[in-house]
């Protein structure tokens, strides 16, 4: 039989149990939203982008489980169970330190990936159907012009911008180009603009994934001492 503190730790750890699941659960919808955001830029970015939000998903779904198992530890008073719990939780708490850290080392990063992805893709501007479009929707969608610089479409369409460049203006219909004198040309360089995205994204990530992870830790210990609690208790009959 449990004394009062172990009572109160059983208790406090059902509680907990179901604040990990709602983790659990918040860690999937993050997760699942920023590889979304990613694959609308896929083609800008490195695959090591999508592999952080995909352990996030799988962290997600362990941390479920584990929730789970917890609280039927926890309801049975069961020692295996806990400690089974415990080692569990611990795994799924080093993979959230590991996926926020590599969100923090992709953050820094991006600049760098991000403006070179940019100028290799659009020298196959105009070449690679699937290429156009996605340009055409980013510049149309970001309202940004060139990799670094609108000047960058100068070698490639022979000193004229892709329509997307400008957005709309009178006598536009029917135009394939566009020049740097139209007065709706955007000036802000994809680079930029798409960073930004990818930076607020990553950095979402590592914040939510380490803050969860701390959390998680208060779950270990308390099911470290319950551990304990029920040991001491068999040992008592």
């Amino acid at each position: 039989m449990l004394n009062k503190a172990s009572l109160a730790i059983k208790y406090l750890l059902f509680v907990f149990n179901l604040i990990i699941f709602l983790s659990g659960i918040l860690l999937l919808f993050v997760g699942l939203s920023i590889r979304n955001v990613y694959n609308q830029y896929g083609q800008f970015l490195t695959e090591h982008y999508f592999t952080v939000p995909s352990l996030l998903i799988i962290v997600g779904l362990a941390v479920l489980t584990v929730s789970f198992f917890g609280c039927c530890g926890t309801y049975k008073e069961n020692n295996c169970m806990m400690i089974t719990f415990g080692f569990l939780l611990a795994s799924c708490f080093i993979m959230e330190i590991v996926g926020g850290l590599a969100g923090f080392i992709l953050l820094e990063k991006t600049h760098s990936v991000v403006t070179s992805k940019l100028h290799e893709t659009m020298m196959f501007y105009n070449k690679t159907t699937h290429i156009t479009h996605i340009w055409d929707g980013l510049q149309t969608s970001l309202q940004c012009c060139g990799a670094e610089k609108l000047d960058d479409w100068y070698p490639i369409l022979e000193n004229q911008l892709p329509m997307s460049c400008c957005g709309s203006y009178d006598g536009a219909i029917d135009h394939q180009n566009c020049s740097a004198s139209e007065p709706t040309v955007y000036r802000q360089p994809c680079y930029v603009s798409l960073s930004k995205i990818v930076k607020e994204n990553a950095s979402t990530l590592s914040g939510v994934t380490i803050g969860l992870a701390f959390l998680q830790l208060v779950g270990i210990m308390l099911s470290c001492s319950l551990s304990k609690s029920i040991q001491k208790s068999y040992k008592q009959v």
